[in-house]
Order: C-alpha cells, then structure tokens, then sequence
C-alpha cells in the first residue's frame, strides 16, 4: 500500500539528521550545506599557503579571494543574517596561533566535551 506524502510548508525547515555536520571537508574543499544554512550562525575560513581561497556556488560562479603576502593572510568570515549567507574576506596578519585569529572575530576556544 503506498501512502501519499505529507505535503509540507515551503518555509518549513527540512529535517536534518542530527550527525551531519553544517561544515564538512573534501581534501582541502570546505563544504557548506546550503540546505540547511539557517541553521549555521558563522565560521571562519584562513587562508593557507600560497593558494588563494576560492568560493565555488553551485551554479558555476566562482569568487577569488585576494592571496595575501609573507605578512598578511585572507580570512573568509562566514555569517548567516535572518537566513541569508554572508561573505566577508579580511586580509589579516599571519599569526603564531590559529586562537589569535579566532579571538579576533569573537570565536573562543573549548576543550571538546566527549559523549554529548
């Protein structure tokens, strides 16, 4: 017997199974569910190395970022405002520790809690 499927709100979130993350990598690639973005409040993206970072959308449009010098690095900063992504490069000073970088932009570090 098949049942129809619940019809759904178009603004209804879509359930999201609790383990996927928001964030996730391929290789070097950071991924971004857009699926689910509201759920995201930021995140930080450093530049490493000489490589300049990259955003790729879906469609094929693609953003170059600015690659830095021996004393400056690109820091993409990443804000969800009332449900729409927001894209900031910062060109920043390279720093001895990646906490400088995040108490720059407001984040603070914790020990991960293990089995929450």
């Amino acid at each position: 017997m098949l049942r129809p499927r619940t019809a759904r709100r178009p603004d209804a979130p879509c359930p999201r199974a609790a383990t996927a993350p928001l964030v996730g990598y391929d290789g070097s690639d950071v991924l971004i569910a857009l699926r689910h973005v509201r759920e995201l409040r930021r995140a930080l993206v450093m530049g490493r190395g000489p490589d300049r970072l990259v955003v790729a959308l879906h469609d094929g449009t693609t953003l170059a970022m600015a690659t830095g010098d021996p004393d400056t690095t690109t820091i993409l900063a990443l804000s969800v405002i009332d449900g729409e992504l927001e894209l900031r490069a910062e060109p920043f000073p390279r720093a001895t520790h990646d906490g400088d970088v995040f108490a720059a932009f407001g984040f603070v570090l914790s020990a991960p809690t293990v089995g929450v």
